[in-house]
């Protein structure tokens, strides 16, 4: 996570130091729509969150974000440099080909300096507990304007008034987002450094293994209602029968009424705005297919699935302490604690944002008939070939009928880039220009042993199989689902600290995550034996 490789030298002080980390729990290549919305609001996300803090930044840099071949990277050297700035706080502690690298200049501060730093130290941990609070208040804001485009009628005048609203309304969600995930990322990398030799897949086991055991993770929620769904449908033959051939839409249409149907939808009330490849619009939500949860529901019906046992992480958490010096087991003790609380809200500012995105994804569609209608797009999903900039040309008349042959060739030399990020391996990091790599061929992340089959995820569809070893390029939150069943996960890309990994850890569902290249070498359908607690992956 902390420690990489490269083919070329990095000077000591970087001109800037992009990283994937912060994006690992959304989709691995974004299409031009999808990152011109999450690259403009990050940029907005990141300003506001220094602003509640009190510290004057001006403005967040116009490369804060930054694609490449379709990934996203977030400069992790200009939040250090405003987190010592207003802080004090100590740069990420990284190493590059096996030597410390300075990510920015920082000095211990001296004691008047360290009385003022203390109080702003504070006021990060304010808004972190502030942010807890008022999470349900900022998803209930952003829950209702997804309701409201939702019944749109899709009129020009309604196309250009949510056209405005998406930036605007995207800010809380992705800021709670951004504000646990950076926390957490520096409470990680702090406990890392805390522990005796550092970022070994030893220490990343006794840190992983301290979290195996959080309440209010809603990827966990998912799965408990998918159980529930299952018991009610496994006393049913004809609910079974029905989710074994439940149609894709018009759904409702079939099924049988009852409990549940009632209970089926409050599940899609509650989840139909998730998507498998988190962040990417071009994914229909679950609410428009929600095949992935027929098959869930049914798979653990027929195999009389049950709840895994919650293994309390008390001995864990003491394992870990234990290896700490003495003079630091009370930072290592705030540390470990705010990973706990800190992956909870990041859960849940990830799912009031999966609102924005599901808004988001039915405005592009209208803008698409829309563009598609006077004949500008050949067809009406082109539209996430474009970034917003360029559809709010579209919908202004600014783009018009004179150009449909340029918003035409633009298409189809984005559909063709889009086709080939899909299969380029990129790096973990940018070390100003130069590409880096995660120094271990493995993160462990999720303890435990299994051998079985490998299963490759094919056309960012889960791969339902019981007790198989299912592979991914990367594994997201719409991943959830397949908890019940799948024996464990490995994953090209990835971080332990993703939400869904963290409810792989109370379903005891052995993951190995950041293979990199040696993802690619994996032979599927060939026997796999997966270790999590030391990262091996072997055919």
């Amino acid at each position: 996570m902390y420690d990489y490789t490269s083919e070329n030298p990095a000077p000591a002080l970087l001109p800037g130091l992009w990283t994937r980390s912060y994006f690992y729990p959304f989709v691995s290549v974004f299409s031009p729509f999808s990152y011109s919305v999450l690259a403009e609001i990050s940029r907005r996300a990141w300003f506001h969150y220094y602003s509640r803090l009190g510290h004057d930044i001006g403005f967040a840099p116009k490369n804060l974000v930054r694609s490449v071949d379709g990934r996203t990277y977030l400069d992790q050297k200009w939040l250090c440099e405003q987190d010592v700035a207003f802080a004090g706080l100590p740069p990420f502690a990284l190493h590059l080909n096996q030597k410390p690298v300075n990510v920015c200049p920082w000095e211990k501060p001296g004691l008047v300096a360290a009385f003022k730093f203390g109080r702003n130290q504070k006021k990060i941990d304010d808004l972190l507990n502030s942010l807890s609070q008022d999470m349900g208040k900022i998803t209930e804001r952003i829950q209702g304007w997804h309701k409201k485009v939702r019944a749109m009628r899709w009129t020009q005048a309604e196309i250009l008034q949510i056209m405005e609203e998406i930036e605007h309304f995207g800010v809380d969600s992705l800021l709670a987002y951004f504000a646990a995930r950076h926390n957490l990322e520096r409470s990680y990398n702090g406990l890392l450094a805390l522990l005796p030799g550092g970022m070994t897949t030893h220490n990343l086991s006794l840190i992983n293994n301290s979290l195996s055991d959080l309440d209010g993770l809603l990827e966990v929620d998912l799965t408990t209602r998918i159980l529930a769904l299952a018991k009610l449908a496994a006393a049913d033959s004809k609910l079974m029968a029905w989710l074994g051939d439940a149609p894709a839409v018009d759904w409702s249409a079939t099924l049988p009424s009852g409990p549940f149907a009632d209970s089926v939808r409050e599940l899609l009330a509650d989840f139909g705005h998730w998507t498998t490849g988190v962040g990417e619009m071009s994914h229909p939500v679950w609410a428009e297919e929600p095949e992935l949860l027929w098959a869930a529901i049914h798979i653990c019906a027929k195999e009389q699935t049950t709840a895994p046992k919650r293994v309390p992480s008390t001995a864990a958490r003491q394992q870990l302490l234990d290896a700490v010096d003495g003079k630091s087991r009370k930072q290592a003790e705030q540390n470990l604690e705010s990973l706990r609380r800190l992956t909870v809200l990041q859960s849940r500012a990830l799912n009031a944002y999966g609102y924005l995105l599901a808004g988001s994804r039915t405005w592009a569609r209208a803008a698409g008939h829309e563009a598609a209608a006077d004949g500008r797009l050949a067809d009406a999903r082109d539209v996430f070939l474009f970034e917003l900039e360029e559809i709010k040309q579209m919908m202004t008349g600014e783009w018009n009928i004179t150009h449909t042959e340029q918003i035409r060739r633009r298409a189809e030399e984005r559909r063709g880039l889009y086709a080939q990020w899909q299969d380029h391996r990129a790096p973990a990091a940018f070390f100003g220009e130069t590409g880096a790599w995660t120094a271990l061929p493995g993160l462990p992340s999720v303890a435990g042993r299994i051998v079985g089959p490998l299963r490759l995820q094919n056309h960012l569809r889960p791969v339902l199989c019981q007790d198989a070893v299912v592979g991914a390029r990367r594994v997201d939150s719409g991943w959830s689902p397949t908890l019940p069943v799948a024996g464990g996960f490995i994953a090209a890309a990835g971080s332990p600290l993703d939400p869904v990994i963290a409810a792989a850890r109370v379903w005891h569902v052995p993951t190995v995550v950041g293979l990199g290249g040696g993802f690619d070498k994996l032979v599927g359908g060939a026997q796999t034996t997966l270790d999590g607690t030391t990262g091996i992956v072997e055919q």
